[in-house]
């Protein structure tokens, strides 16, 4: 019974499609458009193979990379996580320990 039901709206979807041209809604006008432009590119690296790069080009994507790269914090010397634990005073290990248990 669902499965007459889904095909009853598949029906629905396709009569109402032919009626009105198989015209895209206006609110799905740029996906479309996206779409059509990915597909020719694709084509195009299909039929051509990938462009030549330039060195302009391997540079840039260099900076970009060292900039993700060296994003890192500096080491926080006060950072508990980076500090030796063994100079802690033996009382306040023990807290620790307390707390963590």
């Amino acid at each position: 019974m669902i499965i007459e039901k889904d095909l009853s709206h598949i029906a629905k979807a396709v009569a109402l499609a032919n009626a009105n041209g198989n015209a895209v809604p206006s609110q799905f006008a740029d996906l479309v458009n996206d779409l059509k432009a990915e597909k020719l590119a694709e084509e195009f690296v299909l039929a051509n193979g990938l462009l030549p790069v330039s060195d302009d080009d391997v540079r840039e994507e260099f900076v970009s990379l060292d900039a993700v790269e060296s994003d890192k914090d500096d080491i926080d010397e006060n950072d508990e996580e980076q500090v030796d634990m063994d100079c802690v005073s033996g009382s306040f290990a023990d807290l620790f320990d307390k707390v963590e248990s």
